[in-house]
Formats: C-alpha cells, structure tokens, sequence
C-alpha cells in the first residue's frame, strides 16, 4: 500500500523507528543525549522517542533531575 502511495506522489508521514534506529536511540539515550536531541536526530517527536525508550524497558530520565 505504501508503495503504491508513494507512485502516485503521496506525502507520507515518517513511519517510526526501524530497528537499527531503536539500537542507536537506546545507545544515544545512555550516552545521556535528551529525548529532544535524539528526536531531532531521527526527524521523530521527544513523545516517540520516550515511547521507544518505555517499550524497551528504559525509564526516561526526568528532565529536571529530580528523583523518581
């Protein structure tokens, strides 16, 4: 279906992260980059990135340092 939309000059919306990028997010996010910065990267929202994050058992830092 994707493919037939993009024949015929379809805008599409990105369509998440592939699993390499959900490698690289995971190892970016340990690294300490923010959500925000790791989204820019990948053209997804900070909201994707934490969902990825979630999914994959990592519990987002909160942005203001205080203890969870």
């Amino acid at each position: 279906m994707l493919k037939l939309l993009r024949q015929g000059g379809a805008r599409m919306r990105r369509q998440g992260l592939s699993p390499d990028d959900i490698t690289e997010t995971l190892r970016r996010y340990a690294a300490g980059q923010s959500l925000a910065t790791i989204g820019r990267h990948f053209n997804v929202s900070a909201e994707t990135v934490r969902t990825t994050l979630r999914k994959h058992g990592v519990t987002p830092r909160d942005p203001h340092g205080r203890e969870r």
